[in-house]
């Protein structure tokens, strides 16, 4: 069994069924298979044929898709690991979580 992707006419996942891949050809629209390069589909992800990839929604409206690795990046690279904390979109910086004393 396999993860297959149904994209509709604008190249965006509209549904993600499990299907023996013997079966596939039997449904009606156009599926693709998930695989370790195409990346994981959710509904709502962009199918990027020319380069074989899923592309997830945008996760902010400042954030940027590289064309290249077809992957949504910030305006601030994010601080180097280990650091815990979010991106803020009203002031565009990554806001550190500081740990509470106990």
């Amino acid at each position: 069994m396999s993860k297959y992707a149904k994209i509709n006419s604008e190249n965006i996942v509209e549904n993600v069924i499990v299907c023996e891949d013997s079966s596939i050809n039997v449904l009606n629209g156009f599926y693709v298979k998930e695989t370790e390069s195409t990346g994981a589909a959710s509904i709502g992800f962009a199918w990027n044929q020319s380069k074989g990839k899923f592309i997830k929604i945008q996760t902010y409206p400042s954030w940027t898709l590289n064309e290249e690795t077809c992957e949504w990046e910030p305006p601030t690279p994010k601080p180097a690991n280990p650091w815990k904390g979010y991106w803020d979109e009203e002031s565009q910086e990554w806001i550190e979580l500081i740990p509470s004393p106990e």
